[in-house]
């Protein structure tokens, strides 16, 4: 399948991205470089409440029913999302009907009512996705680790805020924020699927979103990592997460690109040859993967797993033995790069085939680099990774300090020291 994706910049400073497929369907997303890490302390959890508020309700659709038998009629969906760094809106619909969902995701952008009642209403509904979101121990961990390394400054209760804060926000407020935090400067606008005439659905979308001020958007980028090794306890809990984390001695600019993607093979290739140790020949762990957390600016990347508070130490001691000595062998040979290349094969087919995928990937890949994504030129750069430059950028990858972060039963073990003891 084609992938001849089209990069246009409006007047205003919009930026589209049209992505022809041979498919019935299309894929619509909008995107505002915008999130949690940008708001002020007197403000968190605002971005996230603002998407709940611009999904209920306009004078055309004034209640999710009213929104939901429009969409139904023309078998569409729409749905949102926030992050650290994005605000979302996205659907997809039968490609005869696209402009019916550029409409009405450009309806709720610029014209909902922000009903004082409905606010109050969903003042509850997003402390109880709070409360859900805190009982969850995925998300104290993730928690806890963005609160140990990083301030809060990624993923943390922040995107949510807290129930004060939930609580405190009103109209006014709503209606202020978006003023000053959407704009057409910050805005990319996406779609992938069928597209029959490129020109009269640009134009449709130009016009659809002319509301759009062109303002300039401040993000913040800034990070603060502070190394550390911490324990979550939870003393119901019979087993121990784990995660072994070094910072990446990589940039993340485009520049980066070939760099970034020899020391992904090489995280790959031993992440393979720990879990082939600590799972297969000792049996210490359910799975093994390689993790990484940061923003575009700075990451720091190692080894996630879990196993009981019995064998923690043993578990940790044998990674840092293992790690060691993969690194410093340098076993990886051309036929392990040639297999790695040829699985890729798969999921770059599946890349193509997925107008969800592509729409992703697209208004991703410019919200980060301020470029359109080269699917052939990249996947080109990529297989042109030789053994001798997989070894040269993963050189330094367990330089720097180390942070170990674990939660759930406690433990007896300075997991600092037994790795100490055995990288060696």
């Amino acid at each position: 399948m084609k992938f001849e994706p089209q990069l246009h910049k409006l007047p205003n400073g919009l930026t589209v991205i049209l992505d022809p497929m041979d498919l019935e369907t299309i894929n619509f997303k909008v995107l505002f470089r915008t999130g949690s890490r940008d708001e002020k302390p007197n403000e968190y959890g605002l971005t996230h409440f603002c998407e709940h508020m611009l999904c209920k309700g306009t004078p055309r659709f004034p209640d999710k029913k009213s929104a939901e038998d429009y969409l139904d009629y023309y078998s569409g969906t729409r749905n949102a999302s926030t992050g650290n760094a994005q605000l979302c809106f996205y659907g997809r619909i039968i490609a005869e009907y696209t402009e019916k969902l550029v409409d009405f995701i450009g309806d709720q952008l610029q014209n909902s009512l922000f009903d004082p009642k409905k606010i109050d209403i969903e003042h509850g509904v997003v402390c109880d996705e709070l409360r859900r979101a805190l009982d969850n121990p995925f998300r104290q961990y993730d928690d806890f680790l963005s609160k140990t390394l990083f301030n809060y400054a990624i993923f943390s209760v922040r995107s949510l805020g807290t129930v004060e804060l939930i609580n405190s926000f009103n109209r006014n407020q709503i209606i202020e924020f978006l003023s000053r935090r959407l704009s057409a400067k910050n805005c990319i606008i996406c779609a992938s699927g069928k597209i029959d005439d490129t020109d009269k659905l640009l134009k449709y979308i130009e016009k659809t979103f002319s509301f759009l001020l062109s303002i300039d958007v401040s993000e913040n980028e800034s990070i603060k990592y502070t190394p550390a090794i911490a324990h979550n306890s939870k003393p119901d809990n019979t087993n121990v997460k784990i995660r072994i984390l070094f910072t990446d001695k990589c940039g993340n600019d485009f520049s980066d690109l070939y760099q970034n993607h020899c020391v992904g093979i090489f995280e790959r290739y031993i992440t393979r040859e720990l879990n082939r140790i600590i799972r297969y020949e000792n049996g210490l762990v359910y799975g093994f993967e390689c993790v990484g957390f940061g923003n575009e600016k700075f990451m720091v990347n190692g080894f996630g797993t879990e196993t009981s508070a019995t064998n923690v130490e043993k578990c940790v001691a044998l990674i840092a033995q293992n790690a060691y000595r993969v690194y410093t062998e340098n076993k990886i040979n051309a036929d392990d790069l040639d297999r790695m290349c040829r699985r890729s094969k798969l999921s770059r087919a599946n890349f193509l085939e997925s107008a969800g995928a592509r729409c992703d990937k697209l208004i991703s890949f410019y919200r980060q680099y301020n470029r359109l994504y080269d699917f052939y030129g990249i996947n080109k750069l990529y297989d042109s990774a030789t053994v001798d430059d997989v070894i040269k950028y993963s050189r330094g990858y367990f330089d720097g300090p180390i942070s170990i972060i674990t939660q759930g039963a406690d433990f007896n073990a300075d997991l600092g020291a037994v790795w100490r003891e055995n990288f060696k």
